[in-house]
């Protein structure tokens, strides 16, 4: 079978799907992987199809357009998201249009949401693949809203039809003219949100995160499944550098830090703080240099910076992970077996922190307004000196690496397309 898989964004809005893709390659499908030009030669190394979203459009999208550090206000996080849509929508959603034209299945994650209105063109299975919970419940609230607020089932529910209304307002327009000018599709109303239409069709999701981490809640319908995270392995003819390994091996476990994607910080103000907060934590560090951590030159030799290593070799080696809640970041920290420090920085982020803080594998997310060396110093004290804390965190590795998400992603698309 032709599958078309469409996603883009970051590293954990694509590399799941290279994993899921080459999962499916293996149980003899033929895949197509629609992502950003970043990503072309990590997917076509891999042996699957890879095409392109149109190059011109990404290098002109403002790097501002999706700040990351959003928090959980839902009209910031629309409007920011319709901001970032706006340079690229006459380019995207032509070649959604296109690519999707001759497969027998289409996978979109939740980047590539405007894939759905094809749906009512073509007759070919689809399914939806988050990396994050985004149905109704009444056991938690939207990622789009303050997670921490305890305020029961009722506001937790309402709050995903409350955000997903809002983010339909924002990016109804385009959407519509698309439909209308491309697809020859009637508009959809004022209150028929993506998420409504798409329940209403039954159309089945396949999730990709750990039901160890978060259980696929009780009320979700029978049409959603949460398979297991969808790991990439790094190429196994990677070396790591001798230094990073005499680093390493010189003393106690040091602790990583890194933030990911750009978080709009004051680089020079970040990594003073977290300079300060391993001396004073008397632990040391890893330090993952990029836009918002800076190379200095006068780094102290208990700090190690790097550009990048594959998390599923670094991690195991380290005392704790301290990141921004990323859905990758958070899923290599648990099948390290170490302990979790989370400063979130938008939607989900907040939501995977909540979580690891409720099962005990880290401390409560410390808000980013809030970040100071002497508050990170004694979260690293914290986890590094918790005996139970560690146990757990132990224990939670040997469940997540029994799952295999990938075949179980695998398994459960061919019941639904060879039945």
């Amino acid at each position: 079978m032709k599958i078309t898989i469409l996603s883009w964004g970051s590293d954990g809005d694509v590399l799941p799907f290279i994993a899921l893709g080459l999962g499916l390659q293996k149980a003899g499908h033929v895949v197509n992987l629609v992502s950003n030009i970043d990503y072309r030669e990590t997917i076509l190394e891999r042996g699957l199809n890879f095409i392109p979203i149109d190059s011109e459009a990404e290098d002109e999208e403002d790097d501002d357009a999706y700040p990351t550090n959003q928090g959980q206000n839902p009209f910031e996080v629309s409007r920011n998201h319709r901001h970032g849509l706006l340079p690229i929508e006459n380019s995207i959603l032509p070649v959604i249009h296109s690519v999707c034209q001759d497969a027998e299945a289409i996978m979109f994650s939740v980047s590539a949401y405007p894939t759905y209105e094809l749906l009512e063109k073509l007759e070919v299975p689809a399914f939806v693949v988050p990396v994050m919970p985004i149905h109704q419940t009444r056991e938690f609230p939207c990622h789009l809203t303050p997670t921490h607020l305890k305020l029961g089932s009722i506001y937790n529910k309402l709050t995903y039809s409350f955000a997903y209304q809002l983010f339909w307002q924002f990016i109804r327009q385009p959407i519509n003219q698309w439909r209308r000018e491309m697809l020859d599709l009637p508009p959809v109303p004022v209150f028929s949100h993506l998420l409504n239409r798409v329940n209403k069709r039954k159309l089945p999701f396949l999730y990709g995160f750990s039901p160890s981490l978060l259980p696929k809640p009780s009320d979700w319908p029978d049409w959603t499944h949460v398979t297991g995270s969808w790991v990439l392995d790094s190429q196994k003819d990677w070396q790591a550098p001798k230094d990073l390994k005499e680093f390493i091996e010189a003393g106690s476990p040091p602790v990583y830090i890194g933030f990911g994607n750009r978080g709009n910080w004051e680089p020079e103000e970040l990594t003073k703080i977290l300079l300060q907060a391993l001396k004073i934590s008397g632990k040391r560090g890893i330090l993952l240099v990029g836009d918002d951590i800076i190379h200095r030159n006068d780094f102290p030799d208990e700090v190690f910076p790097i550009e990048w290593a594959p998390f599923e070799w670094l991690f195991p080696q380290m005392a704790a992970v301290v990141h921004h809640g990323g859905c990758g970041t958070v899923d290599a920290a648990l099948r390290a077996g170490v302990p979790n420090i989370i400063v979130p920085f938008h939607s989900e982020n907040f939501l995977w922190a909540s979580r690891i803080a409720e099962l005990g594998l880290g401390i409560p997310p410390i808000q980013r307004k809030q970040l100071s060396a002497e508050k990170l110093a004694a979260a690293i004290q914290t986890v590094t000196s918790d005996k139970i804390m560690q146990s757990r965190a132990l224990e939670m590795s040997k469940r997540i690496q029994a799952e295999n998400g990938v075949a179980q992603a695998v398994e459960i698309f061919n019941q639904y397309v060879l039945r």
